[in-house]
């Protein structure tokens, strides 16, 4: 057997010979026909007819193929143009024959019928009966009978007639539910004569006579497996068997013994096999690595399973005993027995050998029966008897055993494809469906046409073009449509684009590309087109037609989506391992703020598969799916990774089904798809239904309760995480991690009620919500898991004060940043004559009626008691400070601003309100709000006696030289300060604050309760004279007010109602 080459990509491959035995033709699983002018041919011609071929056969100068499509085409020969269908499935087409003449052809399909189909006519039979995929049929030579093989383990003869089943042979072979899961293809035959039907089965040849259906088989020791395929000559006198371990045997129909046993270099399966009908002693066979080899039994040695001769023949073989005494001999009776003898003059085993050849023979055989590779001396060829040994040894084959068929084979690489699409060699396909529409092209020998239509008529209305430039690419948005064509002849390659939204006339654009340049996947998005060409070009376009940006992809394009701002870029990037597609992912924004997300990921697929599918979903991510039936998502959070949310390969009721997506949404979950039965792609006709699967993500042992509680938490968060967007409204995001919070409280509630006391605390870390840890540490205090309770009480009470010192340090950058933008912070009294204009800005603008209220002087509790009546009855102001507590009968609302005075500052200051962006808090005004002037103004930390006149404040020189408390994260800013200025110059002074924040908020919680005791100690040196912090005079708790009340309401607020709500938190 001559050395195995390469034919197609890895997988199942079909084989037979023309009329004339001059050409071979193969398919595989990349779609092409290759046409074959004998075994040696480096330049075979090749035809596109899908993405995968199932079956072919040739007959009267055409060839027949099947493909993904569920229909048998034809083809003319040698040009390979399509010449209309002979008959179309609901599933994919198995195997298929034809009678001797062509005009009868006999197809089996996984739809589980056989069909018995005139060429000429179209005029079909259809057999029903078998429960599962139909592995291969067989016309009895009469074509009164046809036997059928099934995955069900049947093996079914039907009469053509009347269509009835006139045998079933059952358990004939091992059952399956699919073909691609079964172990033999079950290639039945029937005899020349047709008086058997031969059915292959494991290790053995079933053989049924016809009417009687007696069996009786054909066993041999050199079927070491289950036999495949099996295939008559056509003089029909040579039976040929293929094997599933990779060997090949013939037999002698006549008398049922072997004259060949040859086996596959590597073992592998055997899944086509055809004799040549010019040459009966030529054999192809293709395997399912895709490779073509021939096997010429005129030129190969007797083997072993031919009968030995014995006794006196035996005997006779001594009287070559001489031969070896002279090595001329020794060579010369070895280059008679050998094949493959190109001299002349030499014997040919077909046309006879002489005697001592023939009795020669033993001798060769017995040193070779264990050696596969033959004996190097067969190779030999005849030379003269004046050689020398060293002439002779020159002349022999080099012994290195080097086939090219185990050196290494690229992948071949992905063709260019457009999302939501089908083939385009098919006469009626979509060339997109998607979120907005679908797109259909027709084409027959009368029009070439496109027809549009739309999901919502509020868009467009439908529309039907004539496709005369014959695009083949489409796109399809709310506001366009996009078609390009290919190159041809001296047209070149053009983009088309039918602008619908615009608001002109003028709604149609074309542009041509530059020579030898071809479009290969189109796109579009928000106001733009992109183009990836053959050059490696990706073009951008506007709607209307301007060329905007121009760049180049660093490797072949694959597919090209868009969603508003943002283009999808998958090309080959490198050369992968062996079965694997090596793609790179490029996301970038067009437009004006043109900005790459992403450059030159890898892009995650299931190995030995390719990218059927690229998109956006509504949301705006980016998922994808592979061959295998694998969607996956891109993470939006951290670094770009991808993840798998679903297998729709689960939701299959076949293997050979499939889901052919339209579209995803993530608010709610849905992918919707459309259920393919026995192929890729969906028909045109009739329209197929969308049905949708829902997201699941490949968690552990999902059959118990916990994996489904961490699964739904996972992909609640994973999804949610398109809706986070920082500063907005985080409303819809609450809402959607609901499910998530419920999962979490579930499985918290499952582990406790398990006693996994510390996988239980594990969940309580993952809550966000504060109510969710209250409920938490309620049920572990039913349960009586009180330790458990407490670690939660504690997780919650560190989390509460990590948030606190998260605000503070917020807050306090906050202000800085302000600080910088009203001026120098050293300059205390520009910066209250800022306060003071901004504050008379505000209350111009405000309502007389709702004025924050005069400033008010407060008047330390230490001045006398006649000072404050006398004010008292002077203006009988109840909006005056009482000043002792030994008065009776207080004003009225006197005691409210008593208990304020005792919170504000130190300082004799007025009260300058700030404008309300400074004072009000993130936190919606709950918490204490953190002025500029308590981080840089200088407070008086002693008793002071200011002027009663509060328009006229004037400070204490004491309180100039006292220094305010600081926090950590100022005094780690102020020793920092100039490294950061020094790491980014570019940054104003408000950005330099914020980087130091998020900066000091990264370091360790160590790190940060160090400065925070630094600044505590630098706040103790700035206490009294007597070594004491100065503390109020009155120190009465129950007149202590509470943190609310010193919160500075907004300037729209009236004083009633500032009065109300320091009276009603006195308690």
């Amino acid at each position: 057997m001559k050395p195995m080459r390469y034919a197609h990509s890895d997988g199942h491959t079909v084989l037979c010979f023309d009329d004339s035995g001059r050409y071979m033709l193969t398919g595989g699983t990349d779609g092409d026909v290759r046409v074959w002018q004998g075994i040696d041919d480096d330049d075979a011609v090749s035809h596109r007819v899908g993405e995968k071929v199932y079956a072919v056969a040739f007959k009267n100068n055409r060839f027949y193929t099947a493909s993904e499509a569920n229909s048998v085409q034809t083809h003319t020969f040698p040009d390979g143009s399509p010449d209309g269908i002979v008959t179309r499935f609901t599933g994919a087409v198995s195997h298929m024959c034809l009678n001797k003449s062509g005009s009868v052809m006999v197809a089996a399909s996984s739809d589980f019928t056989v069909k018995h189909v005139e060429v000429e006519t179209s005029n079909q039979k259809v057999f029903h009966g078998h429960q599962a995929p139909v592995l291969s049929v067989s016309l009895h030579p009469q074509e009164e009978l046809l036997a059928s093989s099934s995955c069900d383990g049947s093996v079914k003869v039907w009469k053509v007639a009347d269509q009835s089943c006139v045998k079933s042979l059952e358990d004939s072979i091992p059952k399956c539910s699919d073909i691609s899961l079964s172990k033999t293809l079950c290639r039945l035959t029937w005899s020349p004569d047709g008086k058997n039907l031969l059915v292959p089965r494991e290790k053995e040849i079933a053989i049924y006579e016809n009417n009687t259906w007696q069996k009786s088989v054909i066993t041999h020791e050199a079927l070491t497996g289950t036999v495949s395929i099996l295939t008559f000559s056509p003089p029909g006198n040579l039976l040929a068997a293929a094997c599933c371990d990779g060997s090949i045997v013939v037999f002698d129909w006549n008398t049922r013994k072997c004259v060949e046993k040859q086996r596959h270099d590597k073992g592998l399966n055997i899944c086509a096999l055809a004799w040549n009908p010019s040459n009966s002693s030529q054999l192809a066979l293709c395997d399912t690595e895709g490779q073509l080899g021939v096997l010429d039994l005129a030129t190969t040695d007797k083997p072993a399973c031919l009968p030995q001769p014995d006794g006196d023949e035996q005997m006779n073989a001594g009287q070559f005993a001489g031969v070896f005494d002279d090595d001329d001999d020794l060579l010369l009776e070895a280059s008679n027995v050998g094949p493959g003898n190109d001299d002349e003059g030499t014997p040919d085993p077909a046309e006879g050998e002489t005697p001592s050849t023939k009795k020669s023979q033993p001798l060769i055989d017995d040193d070779d029966e264990d050696d596969d590779d033959g004996d190097f001396l067969k190779d030999i060829k005849l030379l003269p008897k004046d050689d020398d040994a060293s002439s002779i040894a020159d002349s022999l084959p080099p012994p290195a055993t080097i086939v090219p068929t185990n050196t290494f084979k690229p992948t071949p690489m992905q063709r260019p494809f457009q999302p939501g699409s089908t083939p385009s060699h098919l006469s009626s396909r979509y060339m997109v469906w998607n979120d907005v529409g679908i797109v259909k092209q027709y084409v027959s020998d009368e029009e070439n046409s496109i027809d549009v239509e739309f999901h919502s008529t509020a868009t467009h209305h439908a529309m039907h073009l004539t496709n005369s430039l014959d695009c083949h690419l489409a796109t399809l948005t709310s506001t366009a449509l996009v078609l390009a064509c290919s190159a041809e002849d001296d047209v070149p390659s053009k983009v088309m684009c039918m602008h619908f939204g615009s608001w002109d006339s003028s709604k149609e654009w074309t542009v041509c590309l530059p020579e030898g340049e071809e479009a290969q996947a189109v796109t579009a998005g928000a106001g733009w087109v992109a183009v990836a060409t053959d050059a490696r070009n990706l073009r951008i376009f506007s709607e209307a037609g301007v060329q905007q940006d121009l760049f180049s992809i660093p490797g072949p394009v694959v597919s090209l989506a868009g969603h508003d701002s943002t283009l999808l870029i998958t090309y080959h990037a490198g050369m992968g391992i062996p079965g694997d597609q090596f793609l790179g992912v490029i996301i970038t924004e067009v437009g004006s703020q043109k900005k790459t997300l992403l450059n030159g990921s890898p892009l995650s697929m299931s190995p030995k598969s390719t990218l059927q599918w690229l998109g956006f979903s509504s949301e705006g991510t980016p998922f994808s799916m592979d061959s295998a039936g694998i969607v996956r998502r891109m993470s939006s959070t951290g670094s770009p990774t991808w993840i798998q949310v679903a297998d729709t390969q689960e939701h299959a009721k076949g293997k050979s089904d499939h889901y052919w997506i339209v579209g995803v949404g993530e608010h709610p979950q849905q992918l919707r798809c459309i259920p393919c039965k026995g192929a890729r792609y969906p028909p045109t006709l009739p329209r197929p239904a969308v049905s949708v699967i829902p997201f699941r993500l490949p968690m552990c042992e999902m059959n118990t309760e916990k994996s489904q509680y961490e699964e739904t938490f996972l992909r609640t968060c994973l999804f949610a995480s398109s809706l986070r967007v920082p500063g907005a409204d985080n409303s819809d995001l609450q809402e959607a991690l609901r499910p998530a919070q419920e999962a979490l409280i579930k499985l918290f509630a499952l582990s406790a009620r398990s006693d996994r006391e510390a996988r239980a605390l594990e969940v309580c870390e993952m809550m966000q919500e504060e109510h969710t840890m209250q409920l938490a540490i309620k049920y572990a205090s039913r349960l009586k898991h009180m330790q458990l309770a407490q670690r939660i009480s504690e997780l919650a009470q560190r989390r509460a004060e990590e948030e606190d010192e998260e605000e503070e340090v917020v807050e306090e950058s906050e202000d800085i940043a302000c600080s910088r933008r009203n001026g120098s912070v050293a300059q205390h009294d520009e910066e209250n004559m800022e306060e003071e204009d901004e504050e008379a800005d505000v209350e111009e603008e405000d309502d007389t009626d709702h004025s924050t209220g005069p400033k008010l002087n407060l008047q330390p509790r230490e001045v006398q008691a006649k000072t404050a009546s006398k004010s008292v009855l002077a203006r009988s102001n109840p909006f005056k400070v009482s000043s002792q507590r030994s008065i009776g009968h207080p004003t009225k609302g006197s005691q409210v601003f008593d208990k304020l005075s005792s919170k504000t500052d130190k300082s004799d200051k007025p009260i300058v309100p700030l404008p309300v962006t400074i004072r009000t808090s993130k936190s919606g005004g709950s918490k204490k709000t953190k002025t500029i002037s308590n981080m840089f103004s200088k407070n008086n930390s002693a008793d002071s006696n200011a002027s009663s006149h509060a328009a006229e404040p004037k400070a204490d020189p004491e309180t100039q030289n006292s220094k305010p408390s600081v926090s950590g994260f100022q005094l780690w800013l102020e020793e920092n300060r100039e490294e950061l200025e020094e790491e980014r110059p570019d940054l104003s002074h408000e950005d330099l604050s914020q980087v130091a924040a998020e900066r000091f908020r990264a370091l360790p919680k160590e790190e940060r309760q160090t400065w925070s005791q630094k600044a505590k100690s630098k706040s103790a040196a700035t206490t009294s004279p007597d070594g004491r912090k100065r503390k109020r005079v009155e120190e009465d708790s129950s007149e202590k007010p509470s943190k609310k009340s010193t919160v500075r309401p907004p300037l729209s607020q009236s004083t009633n109602t500032k009065l109300s709500s320091f009276a009603f938190s006195k308690d």
